[in-house]
């Protein structure tokens, strides 16, 4: 990838056909029925760097749940807010309505369902063009008890209706075990570098549930029981892979953090998973791992913990790295912008919204570095109207198969896409700071800083002799 730099001048990120920016549009934002100009519809757009945030005219409104897919090339296809699917041109899709059957949908919608990481879009391997939509939701029991409705899945295909999409199959159900944890849903890739594996935890146990989707759609469903028996992991958490896939981190609010190794070939979890008891957390629960694989971060209601996964005891490492500096939104009579659910973007960026729907997103800067170098920005990005909880959860698009493993047998190769950033440092506007954000693995990498000079370093700081423009090129 080439960018051309200047000391004096942050330039936009140049996309790339086989990039696969599925995650490139997130939705946010709700009207008010009152008219308060505080209220309105938006969204972050990730097709610019840094990300641009901006009014968008629609009517689909957002509580907790919120879900997109965009094209390979981060054009925005399909959203949802739980209640009904909608397409790029903001209309709903052909039966595309009515989605996670139940009373507590009804008493929610058309406003938006109100759990976090419950939907997801994966695009159906060997089909273009059909996307498969994975959701859920809660009901009441007995008026106040609280029960999980089952894993469905909607099948659309953006084919049909020249283009403005149409539900063929919806609310499909999976699973239906009561059980079953609420918003914990998160996916990876096979091995195979095709076919996706989804799973989700089983509320107060080491238990998981999982599923292929393959071409042939659905298939593969599994409970898989985990030792040691615990007697009492909490009932709701946040739950992401590696970026490799190798490992999957479930973080339980004021209990802990369990992180499984997985096998992306059989989709099955190991035993014994590392436990790291934090009885202090409470009231966030957001989990992201660094894009390297690295560091885990954590969320509390008013701190962030950073954790190495390559040290020798990873308990020993918990490093607090950011505490909620006070900050009060003045847009909303003072309400704290404290922290809630992480999302990493596809810029390398961690982004974190906060737990009181206000007007700021929080985000960590070099999520790769160690730390308080990983340099939390709080309140960092000033949204245009409220954001009452929205959090999307994306999968690893990005991610291809495991090359040499027993099921590396479709042909399909890791090709490394050199992705990177560039920031100019504010005490030296002579020496800029590149973020290498390329995808498919890559393990070596050459910079041509387009003034003679070369580094094979991954996210190298360089200094310019004097003031100009250069062109430079990342090789991975």
């Amino acid at each position: 990838m080439k960018h051309t730099i200047s000391t004096w001048l942050l330039l936009h990120l140049l996309l790339s056909a086989h990039a696969q920016y599925h995650d490139a549009v997130w939705q946010y934002g709700a009207h008010s029925l009152a008219g308060d100009p505080r209220w309105g519809t938006f969204v972050l757009d990730f097709n610019t760097e840094p990300p641009s945030v901006y009014e968008q005219d629609r009517e689909m409104n957002f509580n907790v749940t919120g879900a997109s897919i965009c094209d390979s090339t981060g054009n925005l296809l399909l959203y949802t807010n739980g209640c009904y699917i909608a397409n790029f041109a903001h209309l709903m899709v052909e039966n595309g309505d009515s989605l996670n059957p139940g009373e507590s949908t009804w008493e929610d919608c058309p406003g938006g369902l109100v759990v976090a990481q419950s939907h997801f879009f994966l695009p159906m391997p060997g089909h273009p063009g059909r996307y498969c939509l994975f959701h859920e939701n809660l009901d009441y029991h007995d008026v106040l008890v609280l029960a999980v409705n089952p894993c469905y899945y909607s099948l659309i295909d953006m084919n049909e209706n020249n283009g403005l999409g149409k539900v063929l199959e919806k609310n499909v159900a999976i699973f239906d075990y009561p059980d079953r944890t609420f918003g914990t849903m998160t996916a990876v890739k096979h091995a195979n570098g095709r076919d996706w594996w989804v799973v989700f935890p089983e509320k107060s146990k080491n238990r998981f549930y999982r599923f292929r989707f393959s071409p042939n759609g659905v298939e593969d469903t599994l409970v898989q029981d985990l030792l040691p028996v615990y007697p009492n992991i909490l009932s709701n958490a946040f739950i992401t892979f590696s970026p490799d896939g190798s490992k999957l981190a479930r973080y339980e609010v004021t209990h802990g953090l369990y992180m499984y190794d997985f096998d992306r070939c059989s989709g099955l979890f190991g035993d014994n998973p590392l436990f790291i008891p934090l009885p202090g957390t409470s009231l966030g629960g957001g989990v992201s791992f660094s894009p390297d694989g690295r560091f885990v971060y954590l969320v509390s209601s008013t701190f962030i913990l950073q954790a190495d996964t390559w040290a020798s005891d990873i308990a020993a490492s918990l490093d607090t790295v950011a505490v909620y500096d006070g900050f009060l939104d003045p847009s909303t009579s003072g309400l704290p912008t404290t922290f809630f659910a992480m999302q990493p973007g596809p810029d390398g960026r961690i982004y974190i919204n906060t737990n009181n729907g206000t007007k700021y997103l929080h985000y960590i800067q070099y999520p790769n570095k160690k730390g308080d170098s990983c340099q939390v920005v709080q309140h960092g990005i000033e949204l245009p109207f409220f954001n009452i909880f929205t959090s999307p959860h994306f999968p690893n698009y990005r991610l291809g198969p495991l090359d040499g493993s027993p099921c590396d047998t479709l042909g399909l190769d890791n090709h490394p896409l050199a992705v990177f950033r560039h920031a100019i440092d504010s005490s030296n506007s002579l020496r800029v700071i590149f973020t290498d954000n390329s995808f498919y693995q890559p393990t070596d990498w050459l910079w041509d800083f387009g003034d003679g000079s070369t580094s094979t370093l991954k996210d190298p700081l360089h200094k310019y002799d004097s003031p100009g423009t250069y062109l430079v090129c990342l090789t991975v």
